[in-house]
């Protein structure tokens, strides 16, 4: 439900565009704030799809992106466990930011739509702690 925290042991993915994935390596500019992002990093929760398994998540997920923008062929999927990638910015970080994430469902779109809150923009230190736990990477379009 909107603004429902995620729990510790969801998962949540992000698309991260060709130039944040060269040769479909993550880079940690990938869980940046953009310039014109006013608080959240867009991400999705995968136990929201009520799939069966990780490739029928990834399949919504490459089937919602498909339908919200234009998916480029060497765009990619980070997953990341949310308590993992809390726990570390809060210990590793040199503020013990305390990062929450929180559903928040598009009206009329995107349902899983979920955001990353309490990032700053340009904060390279936080965005590397971030890559440390992805656990999964996948193609962004179906082939």
């Amino acid at each position: 439900m909107k603004g429902d925290k995620i729990p510790d042991r969801d998962n949540i993915a992000r698309f991260c565009r060709p130039w944040q994935a060269p040769g479909g390596e993550i880079q940690a500019t990938a869980f940046m704030l953009r310039a014109n992002d006013d608080e959240e990093l867009s991400v999705n929760w995968l136990e929201f799809l009520k799939c069966s398994s990780r490739e029928g998540e990834i399949r919504e997920i490459q089937e919602i992106y498909s339908k919200t923008f234009s998916v480029s062929k060497n765009a990619r999927i980070a997953v990341l466990n949310v308590g993992e990638m809390r726990d570390i910015v809060r210990t590793e970080s040199l503020d013990n930011r305390n990062i929450e994430v929180i559903h928040n469902p598009i009206p009329d779109g995107d349902q899983s739509h979920s955001g990353v809150y309490n990032l700053k923009q340009d904060n390279e230190l936080i965005a590397e702690l971030i890559l440390e736990v992805v656990r999964e990477n996948y193609p962004a379009r179906e082939k």
